[in-house]
Order: structure tokens, then C-alpha cells, then sequence
């Protein structure tokens, strides 16, 4: 009986749920960064990135790890730093920081940046979270569900033992 006749979910292709389809890589990117977005725009009545955004971010790419697919968590545990470096300096740009006619200039620069260096613990915990249930994922869950019983069972012998 096939897999897909039986209504199981293939392992390569379950959430953390393992009755769940995850979702595919590029979904899960697009659902972080919409709730970090989310985060931004409850945030721009203060005129700064604050809590809303904080919480957004965290929940946004910890959700993202966790509707994954088993075969995509590669990237959903790589896109934290991404969307940080991505997102922070462009928020900047468009509260108010803004790109004056000297766009490269000591101060411009040191005000784009500094918003994102000022994040960098939130950002570093956020990867370590999502890196840490991203291989719990990937090695500890269902360890061998990507290798089919038949292919185990046809291992070949080093050349040494084979006489």
C-alpha cells in the first residue's frame, strides 16, 4: 500500500506534526517574514522597532522551523540572520534614516547599521533557537525515515569483508 493511498504524510515532506504536510521552503520564508512584518507595522505607531517587532521576529521564524517540511529545514534554519540583516536596515531606511543625496556617507552608513548591530543578541538567539529545533528535526525525530527499508537492508559490505 502506497504512502500516499494510506493518508500518511511521506516523512520527507511532514511538519513537526507528523500528520501535517509542511510547508514548502519558500512558504516558510514568505510566513517569517509576514509575521515580522506584522511585527513592523504594530511597531510604527511608536516610530521604532520595539517589542512588537522583537516578538514578531522571534515567533515568526520559530513558527517557520516548526511548519517546515522535513526536507526543507535546511533553509528555515538559515533565514533568521537573513531577514534581520534584510528587514532591519530597510525599516531604517524607509522610517526615516532615508537616502540623501550622500547615501555613502560615514553618518549614513553608521545609521543604517547601527539599528542592526543594536538587534544582533536578539538575532544570534533566534538563530540558535531555530538551528537547535531545526537539527533536532532533521537527526533526532525519525533519525532514518529518508532511507527506505529496502535500501538499508542492501548495504553493501566493505571490500575487505566481502570473501
Amino acid at each position: 500500500m502506497s504512502t500516499r493511498r494510506s493518508g500518511r504524510v511521506p516523512a520527507g515532506e511532514r511538519s513537526v506534526v507528523s500528520s501535517i504536510r509542511g510547508l514548502p521552503a519558500w512558504t516558510a520564508t514568505l510566513l517569517a517574514v509576514a509575521i515580522t512584518l506584522t511585527g513592523v507595522a504594530v511597531d510604527s505607531l511608536s516610530g521604532d522597532l520595539g517589542a512588537g517587532f522583537t516578538v514578531a521576529y522571534f515567533l515568526g521564524c520559530l513558527i517557520a522551523v516548526l511548519a517546515v517540511s522535513r526536507r526543507s529545514v535546511f533553509v528555515a534554519g538559515v533565514q533568521p540572520p537573513i531577514i534581520m540583516t534584510v528587514l532591519v536596515p530597510l525599516v531604517s531606511v524607509i522610517a526615516g534614516a532615508g537616502l540623501t543625496s550622500d547615501a555613502f556617507s560615514r553618518t549614513q552608513l553608521i545609521s543604517l547599521v547601527l539599528p542592526l548591530a543594536t538587534r544582533f543578541p536578539l538575532m544570534l538567539t533566534t538563530t540558535l533557537v531555530v538551528v537547535a529545533i531545526a537539527l533536532i528535526r532533521a537527526f533526532v525525530l525519525e533519525p532514518r525515515a529518508n532511507y527506505p527499508v529496502a535500501a538499508r537492508r542492501q548495504r553493501v559490505a566493505p571490500a575487505h569483508a566481502r570473501r
